[in-house]
């Protein structure tokens, strides 16, 4: 596991700013009487790699949507602040969300084969993003997206620019969703489970073109995974979700060498290492949104849980450098 924290060494260094990129404050989402996101606060500073880790139906996903402008009133109910460089996205309108989404902000989605257009080659659908926010001629865009093919590893990338997706393979689909991503030098990525659609042989390939291509442009990412290790590695802070909550953020060295909350010790024990015996699996599972408890959403399925924990919500603390919500942090 200290392998792990080592191959970031930027997670200690990156400094602090006084205006964060983007501010989450008391974030809500809701889709009728269900709380899909619950209080979410969260702040990213400028060139900053943040993971959202947590298990299939934490929301994840959900909060990366909401950021981007996928999820919107009337569909859901949003309530709190979305703050991106000092302009607060719920209250946009859906013309001034176009001009950001692509271009200040850009997604790279979780499975490439069902976000690219199969009637659209790839070459177009790069082109896209360019002629729509940078205004590029025909020439220039097809000249500049034969360059983000070269800059995201796609060999020949002037004869793959009549391709079509299903004539590439899974990992050049994800290249190519890379390159429309970036297309714009956006100043935040979101990056949706960026590799779980490919084999493990280019996983790593993967995430280290995202990485490298971020740094290179200075922008800041947010990274949806589910490996406590993996977030480790390529984040410098990680935000733990569970329920539609986060119950604990900080450095990432911190907080997968000595995690606090309950949930993300239950989340390393779950992390194969070498010399491992065996798994510890976390008993149980998230309980529906329906079935909400009504204090710490994490109490059913934890072994420190008290009486209070299902009466009351625990309020996040300050600990070593990082905020916990959990009554027993000690």
């Amino acid at each position: 596991m200290d392998t792990a924290v080592a191959l970031n060494p930027r997670a200690a260094d990156v400094p602090e700013s006084r205006e964060p990129l983007l501010e989450v404050s008391d974030f809500s989402l809701r889709r009728g009487q269900a709380v899909v996101l619950d209080g979410v606060n969260l702040a990213l500073q400028p060139g900053e790699t943040l993971g959202l880790i947590g298990e299939s139906g934490a929301g994840k996903s959900t909060l990366a949507m909401a950021l981007i402008g996928l999820l919107r009133a009337p569909e859901v109910q949003l309530e709190g602040s979305l703050c991106f460089r000092g302009t607060e996205l719920t209250r946009l309108r859906e013309a001034d969300y176009r001009r950001l989404r692509g271009n200040k902000i850009g997604l790279i989605f979780q499975d490439a084969t069902a976000a690219l257009n199969p009637c659209f080659t790839v070459g177009e659908q790069i082109a896209e993003p360019l002629k729509r926010h940078l205004g590029l001629s025909k020439w220039d865009r097809r000249e500049r997206a034969a360059e983000l093919m070269h800059s995201v590893g796609i060999p020949e990338p002037r004869l793959r620019l009549d391709a079509y997706p299903h004539e590439l393979s899974g990992g050049m689909q994800q290249r190519v969703m890379i390159a429309i991503a970036l297309a714009c030098n956006p100043e935040l990525l979101l990056a949706d489970e960026p590799t779980s659609a490919l084999d493990v042989t280019i996983q790593a390939q993967i995430m280290e073109l995202i990485l490298d291509r971020v740094r290179e442009l200075n922008s800041s990412a947010i990274f949806v995974l589910h490996d406590l290790a993996l977030g480790a590695q390529v984040c410098d802070r990680i935000a733990v979700m569970y329920a539609g909550q986060i119950v604990e953020e900080g450095p990432s060295e911190r907080v997968l060498a000595s995690p606090l909350h309950p949930y993300t010790r239950g989340l390393k024990s779950c992390v194969v290492e070498l010399g491992s015996r065996r798994l510890e699996p976390i008993p149980g599972q998230i309980p529906p949104l329906d079935a909400m408890p009504a204090g710490c959403r994490f109490a059913p399925r934890c072994p420190k849980a008290k009486a209070i924990c299902g009466e009351q919500r625990p309020q996040a603390e300050i600990r070593d450098g990082r905020q916990v919500a959990c009554w027993f942090i000690d």
